[in-house]
């Protein structure tokens, strides 16, 4: 039952871990589609301006120069575009660059969305869909074509682009290892493009099923022009989505919505097999031996000497048998470390936009506001989080490093309690107070050592006693060790809780934690000790015996120079 609950637990993770890489992957195939979509219809409006505008096609319209010109424009925009028509200011077809529909030419076009709204407009115009005169389901961009002064109306100039180019297009980008559905979608929520042509013109919602309630509410954010990823489960199973607003001249036009079936990682699964292989391997052994010790007790009167030979060779069978478990389990100890390390550093890359786009934002907004704080608030968290097992990952694999430098040490704890003083400020009625002492002499207040990392230490334990203290004074106390003139002293006193008997003696070590008010990793005082015995110095915990109640963490560091 133990192992088949491990087995469970794993998977879970596993699962979790595969289901977050693909919505990151979606994300940035969501995003990166939008925009590559929407430079290129930019592209293709600048590239009909710039022939819109040409003298050649001014001067004469049916002369072969302006023949070469538009199938020059159609070549350079083929990757989207079906063709290009050039109507005159009445709206009659000029010429068209698709040989097919050269018989067309004369033709009036004055009733078609590209010319009526261009000419309504007077400026590029990206229409919506519609059906082209050989049957193809497509949208267009279309420009207006000035006189020599710029204001006349001489006709337009009109990109066709088969909707299904787009979706082409778009499917050629994304990851060919998985499955996909893409959606090009208006900002009313209608389907403009998709693999399916019967489901052109019809409601985002209608086609996907918007009852479900986390579904319904992203496909309203798309709507809006937002940018996200969410995971929702319907009769076929679990899905996950990704959308993107796109842009025509700087104005959200459409949005890009891919979808695509949650199937687990291959890797992963190989994983899970060879966990349950040895499950099964492990039951084998358990049966063989229950029956090797029952043959042994029927028949231990007639067989003593023999029974005991092959005890003794079972023993060292099996001692071989939890040898190569052992090195199984430390091989699996080694990918969990390289993949806690690995989604560290990938959690890294999202966070710090997300950080600098929240404090951009608050600072746009001008005043406070609860949801950035939240954001940003969180976003922190994360970050600190991922740092921590980041320096956690590098003190086991022996790669923590110091940047050492002379500090001035009594100047780094003032600018840290003033850090944390900024953090109690903000409550207008501070039940805690802090109070700093230097007892130093000023030439003892120089250290080599990393600055960032003394401060880590000092902020954690003030942290720690702000989160342990409802009220009273956290004093903190900087002097030479007693009788031990190279080391200087920071003690940190304050009147809270103390320490919960439970984790005193694992204080120092990983993921040990007591705080109700802040629910933490664990990590920092396991961080704050590899630092300062990384620097040559001590750290340990204390009951405040002054006060009756708190608790004191002292540290030593070096002011030796020869470090």
């Amino acid at each position: 039952m133990l192992t088949y609950t491990s087995l469970q637990s794993t998977e879970s993770r596993l699962d979790l871990a595969a289901t977050e890489e693909l919505r990151v992957r979606m994300s940035e195939d969501a995003n990166d589609i939008g925009g590559e979509t929407s430079s290129n219809l930019d592209i293709i409006s600048r590239t009909l301006e710039a022939a819109a505008s040409s003298p050649i096609l001014l001067e004469s319209a049916d002369s072969g120069e302006t023949r070469t010109l538009l199938d020059a424009v159609s070549i350079a925009t083929e990757q989207y575009t079906l063709r290009i028509n050039y109507l005159d200011p009445a709206g009659t077809l000029v010429y068209t660059t698709e040989s097919d529909l050269q018989g067309n030419i004369g033709s009036d076009r004055s009733n078609t969305q590209y010319y009526l709204q261009t000419r309504e407009r007077s400026q590029p115009t990206l229409t919506g869909v519609f059906k082209t005169i050989d049957n193809k389901t497509a949208v267009s961009i279309a420009v207006p074509v000035s006189g020599s002064s710029g204001n006349a109306f001489n006709g337009i100039l009109a990109a066709i682009i088969p909707t299904e180019s787009i979706i082409s297009n778009i499917e050629e980008r994304l990851s060919a290892t998985r499955e996909n559905q893409v959606f090009v979608v208006t900002n009313n929520g209608t389907i403009l493009g998709d693999r399916n042509p019967e489901a052109i013109g019809k409601s985002i919602f209608d086609e996907l099923g918007a009852q479900n309630a986390v579904l319904g509410k992203n496909l309203q954010l798309m709507t809006e022009g937002r940018s996200g990823v969410f995971e929702y489960s319907n009769a076929d199973g679990r899905n996950v989505a990704a959308y993107s607003p796109v842009t025509f001249s700087g104005v959200r036009s459409w949005s890009v919505l891919i979808v695509t079936a949650y199937s687990q990682n291959e890797t992963f699964s190989s994983i899970l097999n060879e966990q349950r292989i040895f499950t099964a391997i492990g039951i084998i052994l358990i049966s063989i031996i229950t029956a090797i010790f029952t043959t042994f007790i029927l028949s231990i009167n007639r067989r003593l000497e023999g029974t005991v030979q092959r005890q003794d060779s079972q023993i060292k069978n099996q001692l071989e048998s939890l040898e190569e478990s052992y090195q199984r389990l430390m091989e699996q100890d080694k990918i969990k470390d390289e993949f806690i390390n690995i989604a560290a550093h990938e959690l890294r890359t999202p966070v710090l936009p997300i950080i600098l786009s929240a404090e951009g934002l608050a600072e746009d907004l001008g005043t406070e506001n609860g949801k950035v704080d939240i954001i940003l608030r969180n976003a922190k968290r994360i970050n600190k989080l991922t740092n921590d097992i980041l320096d956690v990952s590098r003190i086991k694999s022996n790669t923590f490093k110091l940047q050492k430098e002379t500090i001035n040490v009594r100047k780094l704890v003032d600018e840290a309690i003033q850090d944390i003083l900024f953090k109690v400020s903000a409550d207008p009625n501070p039940r805690v107070k802090i109070r700093f002492e230097s007892k130093l002499p000023p030439d003892k207040e120089e250290v080599i050592a990393d600055r960032g990392r003394i401060n880590q230490v000092i902020t954690n334990l003030l942290d720690n006693a702000l989160n342990f203290t409802d009220e009273g004074t956290i004093s903190v106390i900087l002097q030479q060790v007693e009788n031990w003139p190279s080391f200087i002293e920071v003690r940190v006193t304050d009147t809270g809780k103390g320490i919960d008997p439970s984790i005193r003696p694992r204080l120092f070590e990983k993921f040990v934690t007591k705080s109700e008010r802040a629910k933490g990793t664990g990590l920092g005082l396991y961080l704050c000790k590899a630092i300062v015995e990384a620097h040559g110095g001590k750290i340990w915990a204390e009951d405040n015996v002054v006060a009756g109640r708190g608790t004191v963490f002292a540290l030593t560091l070096p002011v030796s120079s020869n470090l």
